[in-house]
């Protein structure tokens, strides 16, 4: 079991299981509420120091190993993205690479600010003052909202070079685009992190200090927002973007000897593309909702699903390079040039406005 709550003051493990419970929450989910919701009852858990120490071992390598074997994964498929562009001027030159880019750099810092989670999961403390902590948690939202607003732009940008393709968006469009980006990025993360704030967790959980968002009394008023903003505006503009290229695709299928295929993966894209967004945010906004509505219990269950929302959240910046970059039919011809595979191999050239897919 990853984390494990009980009621029994008395109980010798209780007050590493809430260290780590607040832990991992409050930095794994930037708008969670069972961080508030448990701090008043922080101060009730008495201390016992061996069986602390086994239990925080426990609970500390199981999230450790997790978030390492998550950056691993994300480090290496994000600069083997980097890797692609640096190495290709056409990369640079390609309206949606542009964009690709940067969405790939979003999930690359909002990486670099995964191991400061490991070390306050497994040390049961913010080890730095205040100031940090409102940097760190204005650049998670920084670089989540960038990452899904530049999903966003790739979404209406494909829908564009698709259902129009002899006039496509210009390249001062896209990097007008960008620049939007991350400045709507900036200014919206701001005002949500300006209350992020460092408590105790009180008296009775000594030395254990956490890096919260924000204040209670704001609490609910940003985990409104952030869902509006993070979630729910960006899954429209998605879905709306998705619906307009699968309607096309069917309607108008591609004219060329390969275009079957390339608008069946293109259709499956779409999907993807929709579906893989929903599946990493959408788990956590659901916890949410039931701890607002008093819905949540300790247990099992409610553990397990807890675990698995925070390795979703985590994962979303390794499955876009895969998705977006590596698993594209033209990435993968540049991919193996990269690592020298298939040298002598002669690629047809397929003129397809899904060959971006």
């Amino acid at each position: 079991m990853f984390v494990r709550i009980i009621h029994d003051p008395a109980s010798p493990t209780e007050e590493v299981s809430i260290r780590f419970f607040y832990k991992s929450l409050q930095i794994a989910f930037p708008n969670n509420v069972i961080v508030s919701k448990f701090l008043s009852s922080a101060a009730k858990v008495n201390k016992s120091h061996e069986d602390g120490k086994r239990g925080r071992s426990h609970y500390g390598v199981i999230f450790a190993c997790t978030c390492g074997i998550i950056v691993a994964i994300g480090f290496c498929a994000n600069l083997l993205a980097f890797s692609l562009f640096a190495k290709h001027k056409s990369f640079r030159k390609n309206r949606l690479d542009v964009l690709l880019l940067s969405m790939a750099l979003a999930d690359f810092l909002m990486l670099l600010l995964i191991p400061f989670t490991v070390h306050s999961a497994v040390s049961f403390s913010w080890p730095l003052g205040i100031t940090s902590c409102k940097v760190y948690q204005f650049l998670l939202a920084f670089s989540l909202a960038a990452s899904t607003y530049s999903l966003c732009t790739v979404s209406m940008v494909r829908a564009m070079i698709i259902t129009n393709p002899y006039q496509p968006p210009t390249m001062d469009l896209v990097v007008l685009m960008f620049i939007l980006v991350w400045a709507l990025s900036f200014f919206i993360s701001l005002p949500l992190r300006i209350f992020a704030t460092k408590e105790s967790l009180g008296p009775g959980v000594s030395n254990c200090t956490v890096c919260l968002p924000t204040t209670q009394e704001h609490h609910y008023q940003v985990v409104l927002s952030q869902f509006v903003l993070y979630y729910l505006i960006p899954m429209l503009v998605i879905a709306v973007n998705s619906a307009r290229i699968t309607l096309f695709l069917h309607r108008r299928p591609v004219m060329s000897f390969a275009g079957s295929r390339n608008t069946r993966r293109a259709s499956l894209m779409v999907l993807l593309s929709a579906g893989t967004f929903s599946l990493c945010w959408l788990p956590g906004y659901v916890l949410e909702l039931c701890v607002y509505l008093g819905l949540y219990r300790h247990g099992r269950s409610w553990e397990m699903f807890h675990f698995t929302c925070t390795v979703l959240q985590y994962l979303h910046p390794c499955v876009n390079p895969v998705l977006y970059v590596l698993l594209s039919k033209r990435y993968r011809r540049k991919k193996d040039w990269l690592f020298k595979w298939n040298r002598k191999r002669v690629h047809p050239q397929v003129i397809s406005v899904t060959e971006s897919f």
